[in-house]
């Protein structure tokens, strides 16, 4: 098969295209970032003197420095180290993946684990960098994308990385906007919200409706409340680029028209179109107000970033060139040879790349088009020669008090000599660690060689720490161990009492008796006239389904934990919800909100009350008042600076 062909100067236009084409989309979209109705912009408004400093962009910076510094062959620990070292935005999926990794969480459930927002648009950002380092390659690219996308975010988020850098790839080559979308499809389910939103695009552009009409039809098949939720948002991307028709003013305005996250889809449209158009045939309207200054937002620290687009470009043709040389043999980046001319995106006659599986050089390459495997609900840890998959199970990396929890555990030789020993997995004391079957401690791995190992956990039932630690040890029959720690967090123990009534939505201003006597023994009239009392729950993340003791009607109910903390700490209460919730904190009113609103638990930010915790335990007991909605509710707990507190001590039933 012929290679696909572009001269040096011509995959260097193209990759400027790319980058200035995002600079003006998020550019023109960024002041009306989470608008839900239609915009109606022509032009930038208000009309800039720069690009507007956008995460969109920074965290592709980051990874450009993690490119250079790891080399092509960089991993998801990888990006996780870059991550840690160098982010620093506290936003909704952003918040979640940060506390996880530094929880000792790896990807791919860093991204999955705790993650209200793991369906959000923070991995999509950052399809261009994978793309133009690997053009005409869209499997290359995206498995790259992959990699990078379960380390803040799970399914659909995936889906989306994967669809548009796999897209973003084939515009090297290919313009027409059908055929693009038909290679993104051709790597994510057909059964995905996103594949169900663009099709839902095509098809109102195909029967002749207006962009309003189609944006509203996509709306109606995969709407969300969360404004950056990937299934609308690609959605609106398709619709920029199918009624634009090739227009880069009319595509960038297209897609921000629809609202919702309009700096990302903005900036996607005007990437795509840069990247298939080139620099070059840039409208010189767009391009002239932003100029050619990168600017960097304040969310990523110590990072050295490139001052120009220029400059940009330079360092990411520079990783290209390598890439394409060493990963991608379907594609050739050179002068021309006079039998051989180079294929242009704008030639009537483009090659169809709705099937380029054949140009992966990825370890497995597909034999067709195919959608990528999701990845499970594993952690990946390393350590001397061996590399330990664990896959926690549906619940995650969490121990409920009194239940048993399973774990699955594979262990890879990476080394060149036999591990002949035994395994064990250690538990702190209390706990009880059970091995299913027939299964000893022995093992023997050849190198290249796997074994999967199960284990059967039982914490305390009284509770446990927030934090503990297993610790895989494996030890040769010469007595050299190596040793494998594995987080486990503690589920926060709440003791509930309820559904109490709402007649009339009165309940949330109604003092019932549970306030004046919140005692475990007490029982009270509930809703319907019947008796009810305490009863345990446990609550695996931070965002807590009290949803089942409503039963699906209004009524109210009240919840009450305790904060342990060793010494007398400074913290805030952030608590979220759709419907009302008063909070206490030993018996002092702190917090109170009743607002019927969308739903959105950022772990960080939002509704919060400034508490002092008192060296031991500190009683937190809030109202939950549901009326026409099921109840949402989410409460987080951070220090004064906003960090999530690591140790809360709410993990013991007290």
């Amino acid at each position: 098969m012929e290679p696909l062909r572009l001269t040096l100067s011509e995959y260097a236009d193209r990759v400027r295209g790319g980058w200035l084409g995002k600079n003006v989309g998020s550019t023109l979209g960024g002041p009306f970032e989470g608008r839900t109705d239609p915009i109606g912009v022509t032009f930038y408004d208000p009309v800039p003197v720069q690009p507007m400093a956008n995460d969109d962009l920074d965290l592709e910076l980051m990874w450009l420095h993690a490119l250079e510094e790891h080399g092509l062959g960089l991993t998801s620990a990888d990006l996780a180290d870059e991550w840690l070292a160098h982010m620093r935005y506290p936003w909704d999926e952003y918040a979640y993946a940060t506390f996880n990794l530094r929880r000792g969480l790896t990807p791919p459930i860093s991204g999955r684990f705790n993650n209200w927002f793991r369906n959000s648009m923070g991995a999509t950002i950052r399809a261009e960098i994978w793309a133009m380092i690997a053009p005409g390659a869209p499997d290359v690219a995206a498995r790259l994308a992959q990699a990078d996308a379960v380390l803040d975010h799970a399914d659909e988020g995936v889906w989306a990385l994967v669809f548009l850098t796999a897209l973003e790839s084939a515009a090297f080559f290919v313009a027409d906007a059908g055929k693009l979308l038909d290679i993104g499809l051709a790597r994510i389910p057909k059964s995905s919200r996103i594949a169900l939103a663009i099709r839902t695009a095509r098809s109102s552009h195909a029967s002749g409706e207006s962009a309003l009409a189609a944006r509203a039809a996509i709306l109606k098949e995969v709407g969300h409340t969360n404004v950056t939720d990937t299934a609308q948002n690609l959605g609106f991307i398709a619709l920029g680029l199918l009624y634009g028709q090739g227009d880069f003013g009319a595509s960038v305005c297209a897609a921000v028209n629809c609202g919702c996250d309009t700096d990302t889809t903005g900036a996607t449209v005007g990437a795509i179109l840069g990247i298939a158009h080139g620099a070059a045939k840039l409208p010189a309207r767009w391009l002239e107000p932003i100029g050619e200054n990168v600017v960097v937002g304040w969310g990523v620290k110590e990072l050295p970033a490139p001052a120009t687009v220029t400059e940009l470009t330079e360092r990411t043709v520079a990783i290209g060139m390598r890439m394409v040389a060493e990963r991608c043999p379907g594609v050739l980046i050179a002068e021309p040879a006079p039998s051989a001319p180079p294929v242009s995106s704008d030639s009537s006659d483009s090659s169809d790349l709705s099937d380029l599986s054949d140009l992966s050089a990825s370890p497995a390459p597909l034999a067709s088009p195919a959608p990528l495997a999701s990845p499970p609900s594993v952690a990946l840890f390393h350590s001397g020669a061996f590399e330990v998959t664990v896959d926690y199970g549906e619940r995650g990396p969490v121990v409920v008090p009194g239940a048993a929890t399973t774990i699955m555990v594979e262990i890879l030789n990476r080394g060149e000599a036999t591990f002949a020993g035994t395994v064990e997995l250690r538990a702190p004391s209390g706990w009880r660690v059970a091995v299913p079957g027939a299964q000893g401690p022995s093992a023997r791995m050849e190198p290249g060689q796997r074994v999967r190992l199960g284990y059967v956990l039982g914490a305390p039932a009284e509770g446990t720490a927030s934090e503990a630690t297993l610790t895989l040890a494996l030890t040769d029959d010469d007595g050299k161990p190596t040793k494998v720690e594995l987080p486990l967090f503690g589920a926060a123990c709440w003791w509930v009492v309820g559904p109490l009534p709402n007649n009339y939505e009165t309940g949330y201003d109604h003092s019932f008796p549970v306030e004046l006597k919140p005692d475990l023994t007490e029982t009270y009239l509930g809703r319907g006239e019947g008796l009810v009392g305490w009863q345990k729950m446990a609550f695996t993340e931070t965002v807590m389904d009290f949803e089942k003791l409503f039963g699906g009607i209004p009524g109210i109910a009240y919840a009450r934990t305790n904060l342990h903390v060793a010494e007398p700490t400074d913290a805030r209460l952030v608590v979220h919800t759709n419907d009302g919730a008063r909070v206490w904190l030993n018996g002092r009113l702190v917090h109170q909100i009743h607002a019927h609103e969308p739903f959105r638990p950022s772990l960080c930010s939002g509704p919060s009350a400034d508490v002092h915790l008192a060296a031991g335990d500190n009683m937190l007991m809030v109202k939950l008042a549901r009326c026409g909605e099921p109840y949402e509710f989410a409460l987080s707990v951070l220090d004064r600076d906003g960090n999530p507190l690591r140790d809360i001590g709410n993990t013991r039933w007290q």
